[in-house]
């Protein structure tokens, strides 16, 4: 059952994101934690393991935002590591291979499409951007 979090104050300090259990997930080596979800917006810290990696997919209706947190890996044909930022559009292929000793954690937003565009006074703030 997914979580509803919209409208609910979270504040974690590092320790309590820290006590917080890493679930298992269908990959082997890979592991996460829920921060907030709500419907299917999910963020998450993802965990791969040295030696194992999260197989190629892609996702044909989301778009993901990863900050690399600690370790290295490769991502979308390059070499990431701690500061790293990856955006991975809809559609577009990915994996997290070759996972540096330690293993490599990672921040992500998993947001699926919106259906319609709703305008937003940043709009024209910033010139659509």
């Amino acid at each position: 059952m997914a979580r509803d979090d919209l409208g609910r104050l979270i504040a974690m300090s590092g320790d309590d994101i820290e006590a917080l259990q890493w679930e298992t997930t269908d990959s082997p080596g890979v592991f996460r934690k829920t921060l907030w979800q709500y419907g299917d917006v999910t963020l998450r810290l993802i965990k791969v393991d040295e030696g194992y990696v999260n197989p190629e997919h892609a996702h044909h209706a989301a778009h993901h935002h990863i900050l690399v947190l600690s370790g290295e890996s490769t991502m979308v044909g390059k070499r990431v590591g701690p500061g790293s930022y990856v955006y991975i559009p809809p559609t577009v292929p990915h994996a997290v291979t070759d996972v540096s000793a330690g293993g490599c954690t990672f921040f992500y937003t998993y947001r699926p499409l919106e259906h319609a565009h709703r305008e937003s006074p940043l709009d024209s703030e910033h010139g659509g951007v």
